[in-house]
Formats: structure tokens, sequence, C-alpha cells
């Protein structure tokens, strides 16, 4: 069984001041149980597994998790095999929780916000602190969409397939080879936001932006959706300008003045990847000097 990564295609930041969140896995990257052949093996690639175990064991979780059985896995070999790559922001940790529930389950919540809400105290092992989503989206396999208030469904983006326009449309991954921690950026957003006049051009231009482009997706409709993540890059490089590499400014600028792609954050900023957007694939793997992934 394969857990597969996940992007947060709309919401980075913006969900905090309000704003919808839509994320989705993503095959290419996956971890899945693998056993050891030896002991040094073992020791060597299962890490902090024997330490989450004990983490799951005071948060009294073998109350749904057959933590017993995990722990005998564990001694005999067992562990998580992943090529996601760790600093992305694309589910490292969420994966290897989603493995874990689905593995181990025996009496889960039956509603997405209580099971959410499960995997954030599983995650919060890795990370202090974790809203649950990565590890949920990785779990269901499925694009979710995260409400304001607090609602959590699973939606598709197969119309947006189908209303494409171009001759090869596609929303696209560029890898910056940066790994990068979330706290700093999410910390940065907030200082930043302590200015009124940043907090309300976030909540009153950015914020509505990211929920029509998230309506735009769901709903199919791929013009409306280019046009909003035009005006959300211009935005992002302005307020977001921190959390944008320095050797990736360039790049992005050349996509706001041109009419070939546009780029916006992928996550928390920083690094990792930069999601973008285009009518014509091929003709912009030509033109950015770094290798693209289509994902849509």
């Amino acid at each position: 069984m394969k857990y597969n990564a996940k992007i947060l295609l709309f919401g980075e930041h913006t969900v905090i001041k309000g704003s919808q969140a839509l994320a989705m896995p993503i095959t290419k990257h996956f971890g899945s149980w693998q056993y050891a052949l030896d002991s040094m093996e073992k020791q060597t690639l299962q890490q902090k597994l024997p330490l989450l175990v004990q983490y799951l064991n005071e948060q009294s979780l073998d109350r749904v998790l057959d933590l017993a059985s995990f722990s005998k896995d564990l001694q005999a070999g067992l562990y998580f095999k992943s090529n996601i790559p760790t600093g992305y922001g694309m589910g490292s940790s969420g994966a290897l929780c989603a493995g874990i529930v689905d593995r181990y389950q025996l009496e889960l919540p039956t509603t997405y916000p209580k099971l959410k809400q499960l995997f954030g105290l599983m995650e919060s092992f890795f990370h202090g602190t974790s809203s649950g989503m990565d590890p949920l989206v990785c779990y269901l396999n499925y694009p979710i969409l995260f409400s304001s208030n607090g609602d959590v469904d699973q939606v598709s983006l197969e119309k947006l397939g189908a209303s494409k326009q171009g001759s090869d449309p596609a929303i696209f991954l560029l890898d910056t080879h940066i790994q990068r921690e979330t706290a700093p950026y999410v910390n940065g957003f907030l200082e930043r936001c302590e200015d009124p006049v940043y907090n309300e051009q976030c909540k009153e231009e950015l914020v509505p932006l990211v929920d029509k482009a998230i309506q735009s997706a769901i709903n199919g409709n791929w013009e409306q959706l280019y046009q909003s993540w035009e005006v959300i890059s211009h935005l992002q490089y302005d307020l977001f300008d921190f959390m944008i590499p320095d050797n990736f400014k360039p790049i992005w600028k050349e996509g706001l003045e041109g009419s070939d792609f546009k780029l916006k954050i992928c996550g928390a900023g920083g690094g990792g990847f930069l999601l973008g957007i285009c009518d014509d694939f091929e003709r912009v793997e030509n033109l950015v000097p770094h290798p693209l992934v289509k994902i849509l």
C-alpha cells in the first residue's frame, strides 16, 4: 500500500486570515511499509519510530490504534520507506501518520474534522503543533477542501481538466531544491500582519482571490482560475516577497511581465516547490531553466 504525498494548491498563509484551503495528493512521491534486512539496517531506517510509539501511548491513542502490534512490528524490522522530500511541505510526516492509521486502526473518528484532529495530535510529535491537514489528505488520497468554519470536504478537480484552454494547459511544480521549515515563514507572515495596512490587504484582497480561485478549480473554470492566479501572483510578489527565494524572483517576475506562465507560493514558501500555471506546458518547459513537473 502506497501513501502519497500532498501539496497545498491554495490557502498558503491566507487560511490564517479566513480563506479556504485546497490540498491534493501527489502520486510521484509516496511512502510504504517495508522490513529491514538486518538489525543494523533496522536501527538506521527506523529513526524516530520507536519514540513515536512511545509518544502515541502517552497521548492515550492505544484506544484508536493497535500500538502493541505496531511496536511488535518495529521489533521485527518494520520501517517506512519514503521518497517524499523533507522540508518541502509535501507531507512526509503526514504520509507516515496516514500509513500508521491505515495499518493499525482500531476505532477511528467517524467525521473528517474529528479524524483531522486525531491526525493533528499524531503529527504534533514531529512539528510541535499540527493542523492535521497533511495526513488527512495523505490518508484519504483525494483533493480536500478546508473551509474557514472548520468544515472538511472531499472535492473533485475532474471538471478542471475538461475545461482547460490552450495547446497544452497545465498546473505544474517548479523545484527550488531548497529545504525549509514552515514556522519561520508563518511567524514572518504574522509579524507583518501586525501592520494594519498589510493585514487589510491580505484580508480584503488576497483572501477573496484565493477563495475565488478555489471555487474556479472545483467548478472547472480554467479561464477564471488563470485570471485569479495571475492576480494572486502579483500580490504574492509584493506581500510575500520574503517567502520567494532570491534566485527565483527573476523567473517569477518574468512570468508576471509575460503571458506564458504565472507562479505562486506552494505551502509555506521559502523554498520547496513553486506552483505554476500555463496554457502551453511544452513552451514553458523550454523557457524556464529548471525542471518542471505537471500535476494537473
